[in-house]
């Protein structure tokens, strides 16, 4: 063969290679700019932040302390949403409609999830709209950072190009907000999910700045958690890791059941002895443990039986 011919032959081939990286290139930008979008919910309303807790009305309590009740949680929701309307000055408010809204979504809907995909669908439509408003509401409780407020309303930067603005008492907000995209986008498609994970990891870092702020985890070890999952439920994410990181949680809160369920149902269906012992120790532990999340242990314990069941 002609050396010259054998040149052109590589170059060629080279230039094909080329041409195809491109192209996977090319569709990965189509993909990710074809993931669903949310219209980001920052008010300009410049309503000052309350420094002391709202004292919402007994009824709502009752409502809010039976939210493993769904009909209860539904009502909670209608009720605290007329309330946050009403008196906007309340940041703890706009979190526990956040985090009613999540629960929702991640808890009594999900119970309703059967296997059958028609009738799954509607489940899940009605999910991401709970998810959407839960980023919603967190997102206006951020608005009452005045400095986060006005980078992203006067300014128009992105929501998480503005983080460096919140402080501790945001922290809350910040973190539920990120939880509820993450639901919202994993449920809205694969695409939408890729395109917002840069959004995932800017607001746990923040997170883990403001942990180092305070001088203390968050939330039952949440970033550490996030880590785990992270690697766990990513194609590329490192297995071994995942399963260090869900059992350092568990060490460090052993009665906080969500995140058993979640070890379970992200690494453990492979290995049955396990995976029903986490989920036993779920089940037989008592929700009162944690007294301020008794509900939402509850709502955990039903989730770990139904995969207990469902395997």
């Amino acid at each position: 063969m002609d050396p010259k011919n054998k040149m052109d032959g590589n170059s060629m081939l080279q230039m094909k290679r080329f041409g195809t990286l491109a192209l996977v290139a090319a569709l990965s930008f189509a993909l990710v700019a074809c993931g669903k979008s949310r219209t980001v919910k920052i008010s300009a309303s410049e309503v000052e932040r309350s420094k002391t807790p709202a004292k919402l009305p007994a009824e709502i309590e009752k409502l809010w302390k039976n939210r493993h009740n769904e009909a209860d949680l539904r009502q909670a929701l209608v009720s605290l949403e007329q309330f946050a309307n009403e008196n906007p000055q309340f940041s703890d408010v706009k979190v526990l409609l956040c985090r009613g809204n999540y629960l929702m979504g991640d808890g009594h809907l999900w119970l309703k999830l059967t296997g059958d995909a028609d009738a799954d669908a509607a489940v899940k439509a009605e999910s991401i709209k709970f998810y959407d408003a839960a980023v919603g509401w967190c997102e206006a409780a951020l608005a009452l950072n005045p400095k986060f407020r006005d980078k992203v309303v006067k300014d128009g930067i992105e929501v998480e190009k503005a983080l460096d603005t919140l402080g501790p008492e945001d922290i809350d907000a910040l973190y539920w907000r990120y939880a509820s995209l993450g639901k919202w986008s994993r449920l809205s498609g694969f695409t939408t999910l890729l395109a917002n994970r840069s959004k995932f990891t800017a607001m746990i870092n923040r997170v883990k700045e403001l942990e180092k702020d305070m001088g203390k985890e968050y939330f039952y070890a949440a970033t550490l958690r996030y880590d785990a999952a992270s690697n766990a439920l990513s194609p590329t994410g490192d297995k071994k890791l995942a399963d260090k990181y869900f059992e350092e949680a568990i060490k460090r809160h052993p009665n906080y059941f969500a995140v058993r369920v979640l070890y379970a149902e992200s690494r453990l269906k492979g290995d049955e002895a396990k995976f029903k012992s986490q989920l036993d120790y779920v089940i037989k532990g008592n929700p009162k443990s944690l007294p301020e999340l008794e509900p939402d242990q509850i709502v955990e314990q039903r989730k770990a039986k139904k995969l207990l069941e469902d395997i």
